[in-house]
């Protein structure tokens, strides 16, 4: 299992848009980011419905975090992008399979991964990324 290329993109568009300190257009967010503009425009407004970022219109317009980057998690960008939990998981009530062991000791041990990723993207900040880039927001 790694992350997906939606949950990628994400943060390289967060990293792009927190490191800048100001308003910052599309172009300037998909090419910081490395990220194709269409792709880049879907993903930011992800962001923008889950409150991470915000817009403004206008000649002067652009992105920006919507908190403080210490209040944005790696949780929170996930999911804002990506249905962590519909991961596929064998369900014993309505498997199709004959196996019903199996499904019960993949979801026993998928059970326990799930908490140890929601835990570990919980304690990792927007701003440790920015850090640990050495773009530190402005």
């Amino acid at each position: 299992m790694g992350i997906t290329v939606k949950s990628e993109y994400a943060f390289k568009i967060l990293l792009s848009i927190g490191g800048c300190g100001e308003l910052t257009s599309l172009t300037k967010v998909s090419q910081g980011a490395n990220v194709p503009k269409e792709f880049a425009e879907k993903i930011v407004l992800q962001l923008r419905k889950a409150g991470i970022v915000k817009a403004r219109r206008g000649r002067k317009g652009g992105y920006e975090l919507a908190k403080d980057p210490s209040q944005i998690t790696a949780y929170d960008i996930v999911t804002a992008v990506d249905e962590l939990d519909k991961i596929v998981k064998c369900d014993p009530d309505i498997c199709n399979c004959d196996d019903r062991e199996s499904c019960v000791i993949k979801n026993m041990i998928w059970d326990r991964l799930m908490s140890c990723i929601k835990e570990t993207l919980m304690s990792v900040t927007l701003r440790d990324l920015l850090a640990a880039c050495g773009r530190e927001d402005t």
